[in-house]
């Protein structure tokens, strides 16, 4: 018979587990990046073609408007680079109650080509009391 050496503890130290409510809903929307890091746990990079398809940005958003999910948090690859990015995050932002975005950004894309109106797409974003916040990875 297996012993449950965390249970046991548990019952030890008079600790019960009880599940919450889900707060985030982390997406990783691909493996496509403009880095090749050493360190990449999904060993994204440049010549990655895994990404996310709007089909599947959809189903996400239908999936999360029946939640009370307060904090979306995209990560991947580098997020922004999916051709779906800023329509992801536009229609999260439509869902009510309003929800927190994070984009989990390595910042070298804001000086990539093509992304450079980036920041100022996240800035308006954000002044339209919309909360998008770039999340320096390193």
């Amino acid at each position: 018979m297996a012993v449950n050496r965390f249970a046991q503890r548990l019952t030890q130290q008079s600790i019960s587990l009880r599940r919450g409510r889900p707060e985030i809903l982390q997406v990783n929307v691909g493996k496509l990046c403009n880095l090749t890091c050493v360190h990449c746990h999904v060993n994204a990079g440049p010549k990655r073609k895994e990404i996310m398809t709007r089909e599947t940005v959809d189903r996400i958003i239908d999936w999360l408007a029946n939640t009370q999910i307060p904090i979306v948090d995209l990560t991947g690859g580098a997020p922004e680079m999916i051709p779906d990015f800023r329509y992801f995050i536009e229609r999260v932002k439509e869902l009510q109650p309003s929800r927190h975005v994070i984009d989990r950004c390595n910042l070298t894309i804001l000086i990539e080509d093509g992304y450079h109106a980036l920041p100022r797409f996240l800035a308006d974003i954000k002044s339209g009391n919309h909360c998008v916040d770039a999340v320096l990875l390193i």
